[in-house]
Formats: structure tokens, sequence, C-alpha cells
């Protein structure tokens, strides 16, 4: 073996000898002593590893792979839900294993519109995407897409084991690899499972769908969304997409899912060609209208995002994720009376007991101490990636920086920066960089933390 293959170059390959996320591979290094080496110089803090240093070092730690993460059988039932909810973790959004996640807006862009209703309509649209040959199979499989587009609980569950049964009769069927790839990345969000797991689950049946079928577009868009949503790898999520309307020019979901991901990393112009496109494929699709609503505050423009939600908020009361998206406008203006209070109706929406325990506590935080009651949300987002649910520190920055925190907003920019992270979400960093702009530390992290954003030739 070379030297070169000796060396394992960066966090994520690191992560990968070991089969975990890269957060717990830095903890490790921090906490029990993993040899970690960093190239001298550079803004990056680029790190390495030598294989024969892990090997030794794992050897003398043979608990490190209790509770590993590997996701099981591709299609097992989904677990049943706990009845003890331990406080969350951090990265990018909520809580933990047993939990709902509560996500900053973007990321409850899997709460999908009543797409497939209207998709199966047309139903097959192409050669890769004709039903199966066995008519039990055809059957499980148009269940189960329709009980995907519902999108509750016991709906996903369902469609999880429907999916598994046509793949027991046509395990060569890869359209049902990649039904059941979307239908874990909704379920992390809608039952009682980590992102680790759900992210994971989803991952090993789209991978499989593409090697079924190289050319199936929903499992190059359930590719991308992975790629983006939890690798933090938008270089790899758009070359997915642009893959996936290759295959496929005239699918809805693909578009809205693009035009979410564009819009996150600050490409407004392209995002809203994109959103124009999906409303045009599926209209009168709520989902796309909130979501819609919210790309104009992550261009900018508070004031029409703030009115365009709240004027949602009334045709659509029952919509958690209007809720969700006005907490965050409202916290980026400092008022955190506001961001409890959509917290609160997000909470009650969402009908989810440990996101609700934490809306009363941050309600009660707010009316005892207003100045500091973000600190209880950062503590929520970091025990959630301690957990292994959040992979970088953007969201808990973004708390911190909206309260004129600067002790906390430093301590994460500085511990971002030593685990290499890389922040696209530009509505973000670009209000950080804006509240911070005099601030000498901060902007020179941010510079560190915010990569130019990749191009990618879109149809």
């Amino acid at each position: 073996m070379t030297s070169d293959e000796r060396r394992l170059d960066g966090w994520k390959a690191i992560a990968a000898y070991f089969g975990r996320d890269r957060t717990t591979v830095a903890r490790w290094a921090r906490e029990r002593g993993l040899p970690i080496h960093q190239l001298p110089g550079g803004k990056q803090k680029t790190v390495f590893a030598y294989r024969h240093e892990l090997a030794e070092w794992e050897s003398r730690n043979p608990g490190v792979e209790e509770g590993a993460a590997g996701p099981a059988a591709e299609a097992a039932p989904p677990p049943a839900a706990s009845t003890s909810l331990p406080l969350p973790s951090l990265p990018l959004a909520a809580p933990v294993p047993a939990r709902k996640r509560w996500s900053w807006p973007m990321a409850l862009v899997i709460a999908l519109p009543l797409l497939l209703a209207a998709g199966l309509l047309a139903w097959p649209k192409n050669r890769h995407e004709q039903l199966p040959r066995d008519p039990a199979a055809a059957r499980d499989f148009i269940a189960a897409r329709d009980a995907w587009a519902h999108r509750r609980p016991k709906d996903l569950e369902a469609a999880i084991q429907l999916y598994g049964a046509v793949i027991a009769r046509e395990p060569d069927y890869a359209p049902a690899r990649a039904g059941l790839a979307e239908t874990w990345l909704i379920y992390r969000e809608y039952g009682d499972v980590s992102d680790a797991e759900a992210f994971g689950k989803a991952r090993i049946a789209a991978a499989k769908a593409l090697e079924l079928d190289s050319g199936l577009a929903s499992a190059h868009r359930a590719e991308g969304f992975i790629d983006y949503w939890w690798d933090n790898d938008p270089a790899a999520a758009l070359k997915a997409f642009a893959d996936a309307l290759h295959d496929d020019d005239n699918d809805g979901l693909t578009y809205f899912w693009l035009a979410n991901i564009l819009s996150d990393l600050g490409e407004s112009d392209r995002a809203e060609r994109y959103y124009q496109r999906a409303v045009a494929l599926l209209p009168g699709s709520q989902p796309i209208a909130v979501e819609h609503a919210w790309a104009r505050w992550q261009a900018g423009h508070d004031a029409q995002a703030l009115a365009a939600l709240l004027d949602l908020k009334r045709t659509y009361p029952q919509d958690a994720t209007v809720s969700s998206c006005l907490s965050w406008i409202y916290l980026g203006q400092g008022d955190i009376h506001g961001f409890a209070r959509e917290f609160a109706d997000f909470a009650r929406l969402r009908h989810d007991p440990a996101t609700e325990r934490l809306s009363v506590r941050m309600t009660r935080a707010v009316a005892d101490d207003p100045a500091h009651a973000h600190r209880l949300m950062i503590a929520d987002a970091l025990s959630e990636i301690a957990q292994g649910g959040r992979r970088i520190r953007q969201t808990p920055a973004f708390y911190a920086a909206s309260m004129k925190d600067r002790e906390q907003l430093v301590e994460l920019m500085h511990e971002a920066v030593m685990l290499g992270e890389h922040w696209y979400s530009r509505p973000v960093t670009r209000r950080i960089e804006a509240g911070w702009k005099d601030d000498r530390e901060v902007m020179d992290l941010l510079k560190q933390l915010v990569p130019p954003v990749p191009r990618q030739a879109l149809p």
C-alpha cells in the first residue's frame, strides 16, 4: 500500500473509515485522542489521518462502534414511537432519535404537495417508470405512492411496508427503491426516526435504484436531496438534479426541490425560474406556495415574505411550515417574542410532545429573560449535533447572531472553523455578515466558513 493509500484526507474520509458521521469522529479527536493531523497554513484547516494509526486507536477503544448508525434492512419497518424523549442535540435543525425534527424552514421542503394524486393519473410517464409486471406488486406500488402522498406517519409507515413487499416480489424494480428512498426522506419529518437513520436508509435505497436503472430521475432526485440537506455537498446535489432533469424534464417535484436548493444557495433568479416551472406543472400546490413565499425572505425581501406568509397562515391555518418560516423571519429581526409565538404555533400544529415541551420552555424563557432566551434553542441544537442529528453549526449561529449574542456566535464559529465546516446557506450568512460587518473577528471567521457557490449547468 502506498503512502497515499495509507492516508485519509478530510473529515469525510475519516468518518467513512469508521462508518460514522464527521461530527462523531471530530468529537473523538477532541475527547478521546483520535489521531488526527492538520496541514500547516491555509484557511480551511485541512486534516488527514493514517489508516494504521486509526486501526491502532480503534483496537484501544473497542466501544466506539456501539450505537453506530449503520442503516439495517433497506425496507425495515419504522421504529416504534418512544415514550421517553430526551432533549435534543445539534447541526441544522432539531432533536434526537425518538423525536420529530424542528428544522429551519428549508429543511421542511419535504413537506410535499399533494403531488401524486395528479402524478398517478399520468402513470406511467416513460420507460423508466413502468409499473411492475407482477399484478400484486403493481397494486402495492400504486398503494405505496398514494400513501406517500398523504404524508401522515401511519401512511408513511404503510408506504415503507408496501415498498418492501414490492421489492420482495420484484427485487430488480428500480422505481420501488426510489420510492422507498423518498418515503424515508419524508418519514424523518413526520415519524419517530432520527435524521441519521432516515437519510442513511434513503441513501441505500436510492443508490440501489440507480444501480438497477441509471436513468431513473426520481432516484437522482432523492440522491440530490440527500447530498444537499444531509451531506452539505451542493456540487454533488446540483449534479444529481441536472441528471434528474436530463432523464425527465417534466416532473414538478424535481423542479420544486431544485428551486429550494438554489434559493438556499442564494441563487434567487435561478430559483425563481424553477419555482415557476414547478407551479406550472403542479398548479395549486400549497407547499410550493409556502416555500415560494419563503424564498422571498431568502432573497432578502423580508417585508414581502412576511406579508405573503401571514396571508398564507390565514388561508392555511393548519400548515405548520408557515409558522416555522414566520418564526425565522421574526428571529432575523431580533424579535424573540415573535419567534416564540410562532414556534409555539408550529409545535401545536405538529402534535409532537417533545417539540411542544421545548416550546413551553421557550415561552417561559422569553417571559423570564428575553435577552438570553435564545440560548435554549442553541443548547437544543448543540445537543442534536452531539447525537448526530445535525451536522453543522449554521443554525445556532443564526440564533446567536440575530440576538446580538457575540459570545455564543464567536464560540460556534471558532468550533465550526476547527471542524472544517462549510456554510452554504447564503440567506443565513448574508444576514450574519450584515449584522456584524464591523466586527473583524466575526468577519474573518465567516470568510473561512463561506465557500464559493458551486456552478452547474442546469436545463
